[in-house]
């Protein structure tokens, strides 16, 4: 059952980022005039559909995906409305506004996972357990998550970087831990700490520095610095692509981004929301590429038709995305049956 949910909260997520893409565009597109025939939430055959000043607004069979389909959009001009009927500059802010929104999206989103769950290590500071490994000499001597371990026998722990050299030095057979926990200090007994598997003693627990939570201001300007490093990791994997050391298995389709961000559910909301912001950026990036089909496609033949005072002939830019629409859903299925093969161990 919970397998079930995170998968179900999987495509949520997914939907989210995928509407928040066309919504970029059906705003500005509404905003300067641009005739829109219908928003769509999901694709495949329509499950639900209402009409609303000449706009239909639809729900789709498979819940991947999303359209925002203007009047005329590959066509010659029919009426003052339609897509290609608008000014080119207006046309180019429509098509960008998608990636924009998922660039907007994303600092929104890393906002609030640094406001939540961000910020900076306190220096000179003892570290709080993260987690206690069932069965440890630590669980046994009934250790907890979020205490704070501030000491093992006479070692006494005052930097998060002592705990190590404070567990090496304690006592294997009987060690005294002490530890903060609710603002009270507690003495507790850790017997058989030393492990003769790794030739030192060992307690079972996981521990990270104390956080200082980030201000507003703070958090406004980390998200700044946060999705800029996202960019930079994107630029980093598309260097790495064109000089031939990817591999097939460092990218996913929809199944392993569905898996993804399913295992993501698991782990908890702060991890949906890093996932968020890492897809959000991922989407921005790849539809601003200059390939047909994609909304940095369309803007290179809006270029064109900005710097020559024509635009390339509709038919001839038509065939183009259609084309590249071909070739990126044969790039899907490819992706995709390497999720599924990965998912099956084959």
């Amino acid at each position: 059952m919970e397998t079930v949910l995170s998968i179900i909260g999987a495509f949520i997520v997914l939907c989210v980022l995928v509407i928040v893409h066309e919504l970029g565009h059906f705003g500005v597109g509404k905003l300067l005039g641009f005739k829109i025939n219908e928003f769509a939430v999901g694709m495949g055959p329509k499950l639900l559909s209402k009409e609303k000043n000449g706009t239909t607004y639809s729900l789709r069979a498979f819940p991947i995906g999303g359209m925002c389909a203007f009047e005329g959009e590959d066509e010659e001009e029919k009426s003052p409305t339609s897509f290609n009927a608008q000014p080119v500059w207006k046309r180019m802010l429509v098509v960008l506004a998608g990636p924009f929104m998922n660039v907007l999206f994303a600092l929104v989103v890393a906002f609030i996972l640094l406001l939540a769950y961000g910020g900076e290590a306190i220096p000179d500071q003892p570290g709080t357990i993260v987690s206690v490994e069932e069965n440890s000499p630590a669980a046994q001597a009934g250790i907890l998550p979020d205490d704070i371990l501030i000491g093992i026998d006479d070692y006494r722990i005052e930097n998060y970087e002592d705990t190590t050299e404070a567990i090496l030095q304690g006592d294997g057979e009987s060690a005294t831990a002490t530890v903060l926990r609710d603002g009270k200090e507690l003495s507790l007994t850790v017997n058989n700490m030393y492990n003769e598997e790794k030739a030192s003693n060992y307690m079972g627990i996981s521990i990270s520095p104390q956080i200082r939570p980030y201000t507003l201001l703070e958090s406004a300007g980390g998200s700044f610095r946060y999705v800029g490093s996202m960019f930079e990791a994107m630029g980093d994997f598309f260097r790495m692509l064109f000089a031939g050391e990817v591999q097939r298995d460092d990218v996913a389709g929809p199944v392993g981004t569905v898996s993804i961000i399913s295992e993501a559910v698991k782990s908890g909301f702060e991890t949906v929301l890093i996932i968020a912001v890492l897809i959000s950026v991922n989407l921005a990036v790849v539809n601003l590429l200059p390939f047909p089909a994609l909304d940095g496609g369309r803007f290179c033949f809006m270029i064109y038709e900005a710097i020559f005072r024509k635009p390339v002939p509709r038919q001839a830019e038509a065939i183009a995305h259609v084309a590249g629409f071909v070739v990126l859903i044969g790039l899907m299925v490819f992706l995709t049956v390497g999720d599924i093969s990965r998912l099956f161990g084959g």
